[in-house]
Formats: structure tokens, sequence, C-alpha cells
């Protein structure tokens, strides 16, 4: 247990790149404000509420444990039929290791979507997000070579460390815009992109100007109604931040029953992860599950594990206004 804990301390201060990276999910078309702020209130008609859940690494040390939360709507004003408001909250939580390294979100988030076309099929937003985050760690839990007494690691013993702080905090500003295009009843289109950490927030324990990297998104995604009760729901992400790039492709098929919508589907992390997901949609809950199957280098170790994630989604709907909106669900 002490050798991960240097080892996990070792990466943490002395990688720039690992340091300044962000948390991720799998399900990134269910975490929808950490994706783009641009996409605050679209689909949420009023409101909706989401959780997401992920537990990784769990076969190599201690798990890392990421949570997030959000809640948003949309709303508008008397005599606006093409544009809408959106104001969403949402909050995430990452753990990693026995306690070690903790990065705690809580974020505002913004946006105004505008209708292009009499029947509003053709849609654009843009949003924008700031909160505050806190990254902190426990340095009890770690040992250091001046602590080494020639026998065993004495955690008595002073490191000699020139530590600055357990915990910082920080501002971080981020921005998107999203486009949505329904072609007809049975085709619906979409693609955003979202800028992050554009303050490039301080986030570091000792006295040095160590900031967040910058974080460029792209996604992409499609709904496509095969008939009644099949639909086909492709989608991609990519996204880029300091030398770190990570690109996710698949889709998931529904199948519409009596009251009842269930799913299954296929991902794909480039050079990291096979990634099945089930899932199912009931009177306006989706609940979807998913699994990292670790295929990169480091499956030997792994064993092919890599991390389950849990999402549930509940979308509060009110009836249509005369001039509905084709957004995504």
């Amino acid at each position: 247990m002490l050798k991960k804990k240097i080892v996990l301390f070792i990466l943490l201060f002395t990688s720039g790149n690992l340091f300044s990276q962000d948390i991720h999910f799998s399900q990134f078309y269910n975490a929808l404000l950490n994706v783009n702020p641009a996409l605050t209130g679209v689909g949420a008609t009023p409101l909706r509420v989401g959780l997401v859940y992920r537990n990784q690494w769990s076969s190599i040390s201690t798990p890392y444990k990421t949570y997030t939360g959000f809640v948003d709507g949309r709303f508008t004003f008397k005599g606006m039929y093409r544009t809408w408001f959106g104001v969403g909250l949402s909050a995430y939580n990452d753990h990693a290791g026995d306690g070690v390294l903790s990065n705690t979100l809580a974020m505002l988030s913004f946006s105004v979507t505008q209708g292009f076309n009499r029947d509003n099929t053709f849609l654009a937003s843009m949003g924008f997000s700031i909160g505050v985050l806190n990254r902190s760690v426990q340095f009890a839990n770690l040992v250091f070579d001046e602590q080494w007494n020639g026998v065993k690691f004495d955690p008595n013993m002073n490191n000699n460390e020139p530590f600055g702080a357990q915990s910082v905090f920080a501002p971080d500003i981020n921005f998107g815009v999203n486009i949505s295009y329904a072609v007809n009843n049975n085709l619906k289109l979409e693609a955003g992109s979202a800028l992050h950490h554009i303050n490039r927030p301080k986030t570091s324990f000792y006295d040095a100007d160590n900031r967040i990297d910058l974080k460029l998104i792209f996604h992409v995604r499609a709904e496509l109604a095969v008939d009644e009760k099949l639909t086909v729901a492709p989608a991609a992400f990519y996204s880029v931040q300091a030398n770190t790039q990570e690109l996710i492709f698949g889709a998931n098929l529904f199948y519409a029953m009596s009251d009842i919508r269930l799913f299954g589907g296929l991902w794909y992390r480039w050079n990291r992860d096979v990634i099945p997901a089930i899932g199912a949609e009931y009177h306006l809950y989706r609940f979807t599950v998913s699994y990292d199957v670790n295929v990169s280098s480091l499956h030997p170790a792994s064993n092919y594990r890599g991390g389950v994630e849990l999402s549930l989604i509940k979308v509060f709907r009110k009836k249509l206004s005369r001039y509905p909106c084709s957004e995504f669900k």
C-alpha cells in the first residue's frame, strides 16, 4: 500500500500533463453540462435533473470515483416564440486513490437558444458557465523519502516538503455553442463545441504558477427513426487538453414497447476502451449502465477491467407551445 501511495504522489506532482487533465465520462451524452454549457436547458421543457457516477481502476489500485449532478431548465418571455433561455446548476467531485487528491467544482451555467425557421427545426444555442474549483490533497496519507528511517517509513518524521496549502480554490470559466436541425420527423442532427478553463485556473499546492490547461471539446450526434419502434442514435466526442486527446464514438439502439423504451449500445474510446451500454426509459426517466473494457497497453495490469458508470436523468415535460421545439431528448 505504501508503494502505491508513493507512486501516486510521484504521478500527481511530477507529471504536468496528468496534473492538468480533467475528469471524463464514457456517457458523455448524459453528462450534458460537463460537456458544453450551450446544452443548458436544451431538451429540458421546462426542467431536467441528472446524476452520473463513475468508478474506475478498482482492479489496479484504490478506485477513482467521480460523481456529478445537475439541474437545468428552460424559460422564455411572452411574445418570444423563437428564443429561449436556459439556466443550470452543476457540480462534480472526483476522488483519486486513498483520499490523496480530490477535485470539486460547482458551476452556474446560462444559455440562449434561437430558432431560425417557423417550426423551430433549426436551432442555435450559445452558453457560458462560471464556477469555483476546489482541489485538495491529504498529505497525511502520503509518505516521502525523508521519512525513511532505514527500516521503514515513519509518518511522524518531518517530510521537509515546502507545501503551501492542502486546499486551493480558483474561479473557472467555460463557453460553448451548439446547433441542432430536425431534417424531418425521422432524422435529427446536432453538433457543438466548447472551450473549458478559459481563464486557466491556478491550482498549485506549491508556490508555483501551475494552471489547468485549456480544454477544447467537439461533439456530434444524430437520431434516426427506422420505424415507429426502432431508433438509432450515433454520436461522437473529441477533446484535446495539453498533449492529451480523447475520442469516443459509437451508437445506442432504442426499441419502444408500450410505455417503456429499452436501449443498448456499443462505444469505443480510441486506443483505450470498448464500452457496452444498456438502459431503459420509462415515464421520462432514463437509466443507463455502461462498462469500460480496457483494451489498452495497460490491460495486463487491469485484466481488461476499466470502470463502471451509472446515470439517471429525469425530464419534466409541459404541454407543447404553439411553436414546438425540435430538440433532442
